[in-house]
């Protein structure tokens, strides 16, 4: 797998925090080689993120990084089908920011959502610099 660029390791930073990575934080990360899926993994796991949303059931994980990424909760099937397949185990919960950034960014989401992260993560790097 690639090493994440620092726009994917910002849209990351929204998904899990709902804000911009810190310059420090983003240039740790961009310099040790992380991978998206790594990355994901250790903010997953991270006490800031489960300070706020770790007690909260998988839907409302879920729909929380929707809010976070496109600034509207998650539509009926798109939750459904998420939670399902974390409760399976087909899917971690960590990933998921990964599939709907994919998903925004590769159109098959609507282009609100593209829209609404492009417009954030051009945010988050302009705070960041």
């Amino acid at each position: 797998m690639a090493n994440a660029t620092a726009t994917q390791l910002q849209q990351l930073y929204i998904a899990y925090f709902g804000r911009a990575a810190d310059p420090t934080g983003l240039d740790y990360w961009t310099d040790t080689g992380v991978t998206t899926k790594a990355f994901a993994a250790s903010q997953y796991a991270q006490n800031e993120f489960k300070s706020v949303y770790g007690s909260l059931s998988v839907e409302a994980q879920v729909n929380q990084i929707y809010q976070n990424l496109f600034d509207r909760s998650a539509d009926a099937a798109g939750l459904v089908y998420w939670t399902k397949q974390i409760n399976s185990g087909a899917l971690e919960l960590a990933s998921i920011a990964n599939d709907l950034i994919w998903a925004a960014t590769n159109n098959s989401g609507s282009d609100d959502d593209k829209t609404a992260l492009t417009n954030k993560t051009n945010a988050a790097v302009a705070y960041t610099a």
